[in-house]
């Protein structure tokens, strides 16, 4: 993968966490730097440790499937984006989420990161070096953070302006990815 292909499915992963984050924002109260910060830090670990988790399950099943693993790759990707773009045209998706307490906020991240997993999975069947996997990583911690902090400053009214078409977009960018991996 090269460095844009990684920084587009940070960016694509990251959408769910900017679109509950902006909407969540309003059960938060006034806003502080501990709170937003908690708050990015939440859900960047989590989407990390689940694109983390992906991989290792997907490199430890890719030399069984080597064969089809670009069509699963491509199958997984197709899926999440078409799921990301069907979201976000499904009438009532921009309800509030509870970000106040720690228990809601871990579901929240939970719910938001299990696409990095699938992700993580197909990211496996390329069979990148270390160097990529660990890039990967760290720019899905980075702009989910980065994601995450611009919601809660952001607040709702920003999400329900932009999330939609941010979504649609997180998508089809998989699906492009995903294209990528089956093609190339």
């Amino acid at each position: 993968m090269t460095i844009i292909e990684i920084v587009l499915m940070a960016l694509s992963l990251s959408v769910d966490t900017l679109a509950v984050s902006m909407c969540g924002s309003v059960t938060l109260g006034k806003t502080d730097f501990r709170k937003t910060a908690g708050v990015a830090l939440a859900f960047a670990v989590m989407q990390a440790a689940f694109l983390s988790a992906g991989w290792l399950l997907g490199s430890s099943i890719v030399r069984y499937v080597e064969s089809i693993a670009g069509a699963i790759g491509f199958i997984l990707l197709l899926y999440i984006g078409v799921n990301m773009i069907r979201g976000a045209l499904k009438a009532g998706s921009g309800e509030s989420v509870n970000l106040s307490g720690i228990r809601s906020l871990i579901l929240a991240s939970v719910a938001t990161s299990i696409d990095a997993a699938a992700v993580g999975v197909s990211l496996a069947m390329t069979e990148p070096d270390m160097k990529t996997i660990v890039i990967s990583i760290v720019s899905v911690f980075v702009i989910t953070a980065a994601a995450a902090v611009t919601g809660v400053l952001g607040g709702c009214r920003i999400g329900s302006r932009f999330g939609k078409p941010a979504q649609i977009a997180g998508g089809i960018v998989l699906i492009a990815i995903g294209l990528n991996i089956l093609i190339g």
